[in-house]
């Protein structure tokens, strides 16, 4: 009786993690709204995570690109994320003040290891926008590029 009782509940925790697993690496962020600086940095650090500098690059500032040269850019801007993370970002807060916004994320990075379950580890970042030509760009960033203005 114990025996069975032993393995149901075996059988119940290793269910468990492989649910918590299947849950914590099948998350995905939800767009912002387009044209928004929130949607901005969205793209900027999925850019970022995507291994896509170029495109990263272009949603800088003109103002901070003359200050962080493109190779500049790319030799920080490389974050190491193992295969087996997966990485949400989520807005804290977001104010507009003219042409100019801050946009405060918190960034989760979940570490699924077998047999064990997952970890999660949160960073909170505000990034400091400007209205150039129309469209939202960052001026200051502090994750994952640490590039800022001279």
């Amino acid at each position: 009786m114990k025996s069975t009782f032993g393995y149901i509940a075996v059988a119940f925790l290793v269910t468990l993690v492989i649910v918590s697993i299947y849950i914590a690496t099948t998350r995905e962020n939800e767009p912002l709204i387009e044209g928004s600086p929130e949607r901005t940095v969205q793209i900027y650090i999925e850019n970022i995570l995507d291994s896509n500098p170029l495109k990263a690059y272009e949603l800088i500032s003109k103002d901070l690109q003359d200050n962080c040269g493109y190779t500049e850019f790319i030799n920080t801007s490389g974050s190491s994320y193992g295969p087996d993370e997966v990485q949400t970002i989520t807005l804290v807060k977001s104010e507009i003040i003219g042409d100019e916004a801050f946009v405060t994320v918190e960034t989760s990075t979940i570490e699924t290891s077998i047999p064990l379950g997952s970890s999660e580890y949160k960073n909170r970042q505000t990034y400091l926008l400007v209205k150039e030509d129309m469209e939202w760009k960052i001026i200051e960033t502090s994750f994952p590029i640490y590039c800022a203005k001279h």
